[in-house]
């Protein structure tokens, strides 16, 4: 058993620590290093310089359904910063559906030749719904970059 149960959700750290030429596959053989698990494991690669001994990576293991997404710091920032608009917009956009539901049906006919396409106040309930799942679902997606960004070490050093 491991002295400290690792995160499932948070990547783990492996340094390569050595390389050699794998004759049998053929490819270049590189084993890792895992510190936290006192573990090392060895992946295959067609180039030589695939990995830099001594160099740490990060390593991530995903269920079938999930999809590791690799972005440089910066950009992860920027994708927060974009969800957390998608969520205000859809917050906007829910509280004028709810003022929609309140609203008396319309008892103006259409023009000839026209159609009226003011919903009805469960029209605008049911538009109210689909609103906060699609909110809901971009604020867990924000609030996941969140953790993984909460994880980064800090460039400047400062551990707060």
């Amino acid at each position: 058993m491991l002295p400290n149960p690792l995160d499932r959700n948070a990547p783990t750290e492996a340094t390569c620590a050595a390389t050699y030429h794998a004759d049998l596959v053929p490819a270049f053989a590189f084993v890792f290093r895992v510190e936290a698990t006192r573990t090392r494991f060895t992946v295959y690669a067609p180039a030589p310089d695939a990995y830099t001994i001594n160099s740490t990576y990060r390593l991530t293991i995903c269920d079938p359904g999930q999809l590791p997404l690799f972005l440089p710091a910066d950009d992860a920032e920027f994708l927060r910063h974009c969800l957390r608009l998608v969520e205000d917009r859809w917050h906007e956009a829910i509280g004028q559906a709810d003022a929609g539901t309140t609203r008396p049906e319309a008892d103006r006919t259409a023009d000839p030749g026209h159609i009226n396409l003011e919903p009805s106040p469960a029209g605008y309930r049911t538009i109210a719904d689909r609103l906060r799942h699609e909110r809901d679902r971009v604020r867990r997606l924000r609030e996941r970059i969140d953790q993984l960004l909460a994880r980064l070490p800090n460039p400047d050093g400062d551990p707060s």
